[in-house]
């Protein structure tokens, strides 16, 4: 398996930027990711930006469902 980006500078920068800012940089690095409510999917990472107020707070990573 590849190595999550959590340990990256490019995720883990994300927090405190907006969430079009967020979108934006993930496209620009290939990566796809799903917009729902207060957070933003980056499934190919497993990874959840959590957004209050339009800016990123946190970074979490969930485990696929059984």
């Amino acid at each position: 398996m590849a190595k999550l980006l959590t340990d990256s500078l490019t995720i883990r920068n994300l927090v405190g930027h907006s969430r079009y800012h967020c979108i934006e940089i993930l496209s620009n690095q290939g990566l796809s990711s799903i917009d729902f409510g207060h957070w933003l999917a980056i499934p190919s990472q497993r990874l959840l930006l959590i957004f209050r107020n339009q800016q990123c707070v946190a970074i979490d990573a969930y485990q696929l469902a059984a």
